[in-house]
C-alpha cells in the first residue's frame, strides 16, 4: 500500500488555520484531512491522505486492545475509569494518578517499574502544586504513564519479562503492532516504526488509515468478533470516563463530553475522532502547532453536522495586558 519510499518529499497539504494580528494574516498552519468509512472507503480529504503520518497518542485506544483479548482487563479486576486512563495523555490530576496507581497495585507493580520518562504535568494547578510541596515529577506524572501502567499489566498478566517492555521485539509490543495494523486496515509491515516521545513504539502509516481504525473503534464495523469487542469496551470506556483520557480543559474531553464521538489528540498536530454514524475523521497539521488543532478540529466536526463543544470560531490573540490583538481562525 505504501510507496516505495514514504518519508521522500513533502506531502501535498492544505491551509487550515489562519493567525491574524490586526488586519494582517500573520501566519497559517497547513495541513492533512481525511474522513473514512470502516470499511475503507474515503469520504472527504483535504491535502494527501496517503501520506504517512505518526498517530502519536492517538494510537494509544489500539495499544489498550491487548489488555482486553488477554483477559488481563478482567483478571485484574479494571474499572473503566482505569481502562480509560490507560488510553490516556492525561494532565496528571489527582484521579488520573490514582487510576495509574491503583493499575499498578492490582498487576503487583509499582511506579519503579514504569518506564515512560517524567515531566511536570500537563495541567498548570497540578504542576503547581506538586512545586509547592517540593516534589519533583515522577513518571507516574508523565502523560503516557496510563499506556505504560496497561503495558506493565498485560506482560505481568502473559508471564512476560517486564523490564524490556518497551522494545519493539518485546512480545508486547508484537501484539500491539499486530492489533494497530489489523484496526487500521494495514500489514504488519505497511507500518513504520520510530520511538515516542515515551520510549515505546510510534507507529507512521497513511494518515487515511488512521480514520479508518478510529471508524472502527467507534463502530467494532469490520473487525473480527472478539477484536470488535475489544474495540467496543474501549470505545465505552473513553466515553463513559472522558476526563479520564485528558481532564480540564483538554479538546478530548471536552469532544466527547458534549458529542457523541470518541476522540484522542496526539502530538505534533494529530488529532482523530469517530462517529458511531459509521465515519472516522483524522487531522495532521503539518508543523505540528497544537495551536491550531483546536480551531481546525471543531471547525471539521461541524462540518459534519456534529454540534461541537463550542463554537467553531476564532480564538482571540492577547498581548501581554490581555488586551484583544488578533485571532485564530479555521479557513475551512
Amino acid at each position: 500500500m505504501h510507496p516505495a519510499n514514504p518519508t521522500a518529499g513533502l506531502p501535498e497539504d492544505a491551509p487550515l488555520v489562519a493567525v491574524w494580528r490586526g488586519a494582517l494574516v500573520e501566519s497559517v498552519h497547513r495541513g492533512r484531512v481525511a474522513v473514512c468509512a470502516p470499511a475503507g472507503e474515503l469520504v472527504e480529504a483535504m491535502g494527501d491522505p496517503d501520506a504517512y503520518v505518526y498517530a502519536r497518542s492517538s494510537a494509544k485506544p489500539f495499544q489498550a486492545i491487548p489488555l482486553l483479548l488477554s483477559g488481563a482487563a478482567d483478571d485484574l479486576g479494571l474499572t473503566d475509569e482505569e481502562l480509560a486512563v490507560v488510553c490516556a495523555s492525561h494532565n496528571a490530576e489527582e484521579p488520573h494518578l490514582a487510576a495509574i496507581r491503583s493499575i499498578l497495585e492490582r498487576a503487583g507493580l509499582s511506579e519503579d517499574d514504569l518506564q515512560n520518562g517524567a515531566h511536570p504535568p500537563i495541567y498548570a494547578p497540578a504542576a503547581a502544586e506538586l512545586a509547592r510541596e517540593g516534589e519533583e515529577p515522577g513518571q507516574v506524572h508523565g502523560n503516557c504513564s496510563g499506556k505504560h501502567a496497561g503495558m506493565l499489566a498485560l506482560c505481568v498478566h502473559e508471564g512476560w519479562e517486564t523490564v524490556g517492555y518497551r522494545d519493539p521485539d518485546h512480545p508486547a509490543q508484537q501484539w500491539i503492532l499486530e492489533i494497530v495494523a489489523r484496526v487500521c486496515g494495514l500489514q504488519r509491515d505497511e507500518i513504520l516504526l520510530a520511538v515516542d516521545g515515551c520510549g515505546a513504539p510510534a507507529f507512521a502509516m497513511p494518515l487515511k488509515n488512521l480514520a479508518v481504525g478510529f471508524a472502527r473503534l467507534a463502530t467494532g464495523e469490520n473487525l473480527p468478533d472478539a477484536l470488535a469487542g475489544a474495540a467496543r469496551r474501549i470505545r465505552g470506556a473513553m466515553r463513559e470516563h472522558p476526563y479520564m483520557v485528558a481532564g480540564t480543559g483538554r479538546l478530548d474531553t471536552a469532544v466527547m463530553q458534549a458529542t457523541d464521538l470518541v476522540a484522542k489528540g496526539g502530538a505534533e498536530g494529530v488529532f482523530a475522532a469517530a462517529s458511531p454514524e459509521g465515519w472516522g475523521l483524522a487531522l495532521k497539521i503539518s508543523d505540528g502547532a497544537m495551536r491550531a488543532v483546536r480551531p481546525a478540529a471543531l471547525a471539521l466536526l461541524a462540518r459534519r453536522g456534529v454540534e461541537v463543544p463550542e463554537a467553531p470560531g476564532p480564538l482571540p490573540v492577547e498581548d501581554l495586558h490581555g488586551v484583544p490583538v488578533g485571532r485564530i481562525e479555521p479557513l475551512l
